[in-house]
């Protein structure tokens, strides 16, 4: 066998090599792909239902709201509670509707991006709802009671331990958003903001983002080989 058989041999092991390198990086890219998408879904049904959770809230409370439109009161108290309802459904609206979108088709990297973006959506939903439920438990609990009985529950609370109540549920809410604001939802997450939001994302984001993590591993190393 003289060189130029030695070479043509040689570039069609090559070439057979390459495509089996090819052929296992696009088996390993569906399956993690496909495990990503397993992972995802109990968020998506789980927004799902907060979505439409939230929508059945959203009416109740605009029932109470229409019932007492001349009440200064309902005005203040339900119509907070109406806007915060809306805030948070559209929160969780975002995030089905981003998880259901999400392009499995395009760069391991971009998807990362979606997910880390859901990562932080999930964050701030969970925050508003803390923060919120401090300053909305009250209103909450007083016009849902209402809706649900028809008696005028809201108009019976003492004013004043209705106030105070709500000064204080804002007061917490405006320190914790300033500190989240500073220490967490910012671009250059630290390790103990980073700590965070794994800590408080859910059990679908944070296994999604593992096996994206893995497949991005496996790319980065691929063309060493």
């Amino acid at each position: 066998m003289d060189l130029d058989d030695l070479k043509q041999v040689w570039a069609a092991h090559g070439a057979a090599l390459e495509r089996s390198l090819a052929i296992n990086e696009r088996l390993l890219r569906e399956a993690m792909l496909r495990k990503t998408r397993f992972a995802l879904a109990p968020f998506l049904v789980s927004r799902a239902i907060e979505v439409a959770l939230g929508g059945l809230a959203i009416l109740a409370v605009v029932r109470v709201l229409a019932a007492h439109l001349g009440e200064p009161r309902y005005l203040i108290v339900a119509g907070a509670l109406a806007v915060f309802a809306v805030a948070m459904t559209a929160l969780s609206t975002a995030q089905l509707v981003g998880g259901a979108r999400l392009d499995y088709g395009g760069a391991v990297t971009a998807i990362q991006g979606d997910v880390g973006r859901l990562r932080m959506l999930e964050y701030r939903a969970l925050k508003w709802g803390v923060l919120g439920g401090t300053l909305m438990w009250l209103p909450a609990a007083l016009v849902l009671l209402e809706a649900a009985t028809g008696a005028d529950v809201l108009a019976r609370v003492d004013l004043a331990w209705l106030v105070a109540n709500l000064a204080f549920g804002a007061g917490v809410l405006a320190a914790g958003h300033a500190w989240s604001r500073r220490n967490v939802e910012r671009p250059d997450l630290g390790p103990r903001a980073r700590w965070l939001v794994d800590a408080v994302t859910g059990r679908s984001l944070r296994a999604a983002a593992a096996h994206l993590a893995e497949l991005a591993a496996f790319q980065r190393d691929e063309p060493a080989i």
